[in-house]
């Protein structure tokens, strides 16, 4: 929840900033192993003035720093109508691992047509591009997810870098360190530090675990430890039509 609603504080503040003429980057990438297909989604928004415009081919928008920021638009773009150079519009951009991408460009700032990301806000249960960014890990399952979010515009400069392992504790030294296995029976260790947050009772090697970490650019980290139980899946019931 802490990682939604930072990255939610991000966009809003992009929404924000650009009704009085301020422009903002902020760019997402996610990455997912495990329960079910690997997958990589990547999402883009900048809000600022449109520096060139061509109709059903490229846009070109100047972003913080004065950089100037392309994207084509193809036939998957959703573009509102009447833009011209100088506007304030605000542009996302979102590619995923199998190659779908779409461009969406709406007047002044705010949440988009179609929302690639949902209500403005992204994490372990929101949605890159379409697609959840946690799938539901079944008992015995594993998964490894790794977002990174970096943000440009009034204010500091952010990078926030959030990890997430479903898996099995390997090995476990209270106050220190914990190793859990997860997807192709890949290690992930983690320290814990003052900053860690158990949840549940005291942890065993074999357990089944959900662990999420959180870095930012500051030096900031904190990591939560949970047990983790997995989620049954869901059975479709057919109709038999009377004969």
């Amino acid at each position: 929840m802490k990682r939604i609603r930072e990255v939610a504080a991000i966009f809003a503040l992009s929404a924000a900033t650009a009704v009085l003429g301020q422009t903002t980057h902020t760019e997402s990438t996610v990455k997912h192993t495990g329960a079910g297909p690997n997958t990589k989604a990547k999402t883009e928004s900048v809000t600022g003035p449109v520096k060139t415009f061509e109709a059903g081919k490229k846009i070109t928008v100047t972003g913080p720093g004065n950089k100037d920021y392309s994207f084509d638009l193809d036939t998957n773009a959703q573009v509102e109508s009447g833009l011209a150079a100088g506007q304030t519009v605000t542009v996302w951009y979102t590619k995923e691992s199998g190659g779908n991408k779409v461009t969406t460009v709406t007047k002044g700032a705010g949440k988009p047509m179609g929302a690639p990301m949902g209500a403005g806000a992204a994490g372990s249960t929101a949605k890159m591009g379409g697609q959840k960014t946690e799938a539901a890990v079944p008992a015995g399952g594993s998964m490894h997810m790794e977002s990174t979010t970096k943000h440009t515009g009034p204010g500091p400069n952010t990078k926030v870098k959030t990890e997430t392992v479903i898996g099995t504790v390997k090995t476990y030294d209270a106050g220190k360190k914990i190793t859990v296995t997860g997807p192709k029976n890949k290690d992930y260790s983690f320290d814990l530090d003052e900053n860690v947050s158990m949840a549940g009772s005291a942890m065993n090697v074999g357990d089944r675990v959900k662990v999420t970490y959180t870095k930012g650019d500051n030096g900031q980290k904190a990591t939560t430890i949970a047990p983790y139980t997995g989620k049954r899946a869901t059975r479709m019931k057919s109709k038999k039509k009377a004969a």
